[in-house]
């Protein structure tokens, strides 16, 4: 009797495959800026990129190491052949995009890779996508920089009252702007007015308005704005404050003379001013008056920070005598008003009269 027979076949293991779309050549997302691509994958000169299947397989038995693959590449699911406008299929599984994607838009590239293991004559089959999109790019903004910006201070002690200037710079992509024709640059003080017209700190334009000249002898506390108009649309701004700073001081003050011996008929009185970073010019700096004390009356015998004081000026019968420097900071000058505080005084060729303020 013949029993059935059992089939003989050979089972081999499933190959191990894997892939990926390379792309070489430059990115797959473009820029246009309503004239130009970036980077222009078209025309002359072009930079179109490359799209590869970069494939692999690994037969886990150790028989087959060499491998055939068949590519073919899809845009949005249609194949692309050797006629299709704006690619060239290179080799077996590569295809050179010649095109621009249209702005605001995406293509879908598609590869589907096909193996046969001549083994068993299972087909293996990869697919991987990738996209190519092309962005809208407004035009880059203007950044502005000041040459002085942000908060500057300056020694209220040592030599104030100069001239300094703040320049405008514009910036665009990062790198400085070679030219201004058609940029309207205005300087407005805190309440939005121009600053030359309206301040005593704002002395004059030049560099075609670039340039700010400020006197800090007006300056105690101030901000300015610069902005750059193209057209009737402000396209960028900067801001600098300038800021009169005073440290903190000792004050040490002498009359070598006192108490007073008979036959003493001057008194040789000064005052010595320091901060942290050290001596200050007294007078430049500072207004100081000697004040005397007769009993209930207090005068000023004299103004400076090194005086002489004829002892016959003071009265040296009067109860509870004493002198005393009485300190006060010079400050910002200001402009004099009338009775109305927008209403400025001026000569008789239309100079604003100004006056030095003084502080505690």
């Amino acid at each position: 009797m013949k029993l059935s027979g059992q089939k003989i076949q050979t089972e081999y293991t499933p190959l191990k495959m894997s892939g990926n779309l390379l792309i070489t050549g430059g990115p797959s997302v473009q820029f246009y800026d309503g004239v130009n691509y970036v980077p222009n994958r078209a025309g002359t000169p072009s930079s179109p990129i490359l799209i590869t299947h970069d494939l692999s397989a690994v037969d886990p038995d150790g028989i087959l190491t060499s491998f055939q693959f068949s590519t073919l590449f899809y845009e949005n699911d249609t194949l692309i052949i050797s006629s299709t406008p704006g690619y060239t299929l290179i080799g077996a599984n590569a295809v050179r995009v010649e095109k621009n994607v249209p702005a605001g838009t995406s293509v879908v590239i598609k590869a589907v890779s096909e193996l046969l293991d001549s083994r068993s004559g299972k087909v293996y089959r990869r697919e991987d996508t990738t996209y190519l999109r092309t962005l809208l790019k407004s035009e880059a903004p203007y950044q502005m920089e000041l040459s002085q910006r942000g908060v500057v201070f300056f020694d209220a002690y040592r030599n104030p009252n100069v001239t300094t200037t703040v320049t405008a710079t514009l910036k665009k992509d990062g790198a400085d702007l070679s030219d201004y024709t058609g940029i309207v640059f205005k300087w407005l003080n805190p309440a939005g007015l121009d600053a030359v017209e309206n301040e005593l700190y704002a002395d004059a334009y030049s560099n075609g308005n670039r340039t700010l000249t400020v006197d800090k002898t007006y300056i105690d506390h101030e901000l300015i704005r610069c902005e750059a108009w193209i057209g009737s649309e402000m396209v960028a701004f900067d801001t600098v404050t300038f800021v009169r700073k005073f440290n903190s001081f000792r004050a040490d003050f002498h009359i070598p003379e006192l108490p007073l011996l008979p036959g003493v008929n001057t008194l040789n009185c000064s005052i010595d001013i320091t901060d942290r970073l050290g001596n200050i010019d007294v007078d430049a700096a500072f207004l100081v008056t000697w004040m005397v004390n007769e009993g209930s009356t207090e005068r000023s015998l004299a103004t400076g920070a090194s005086v002489q004081i004829p002892v016959s000026s003071i009265n040296l019968n009067a109860a509870n005598l004493s002198i005393y420097p009485d300190v006060k900071r010079r400050e910002a000058f200001a402009a004099l008003t009338t009775d109305d505080p927008d209403e400025l005084l001026t000569d008789d060729d239309d100079n604003v009269l100004t006056i030095e303020t003084f502080g505690l």
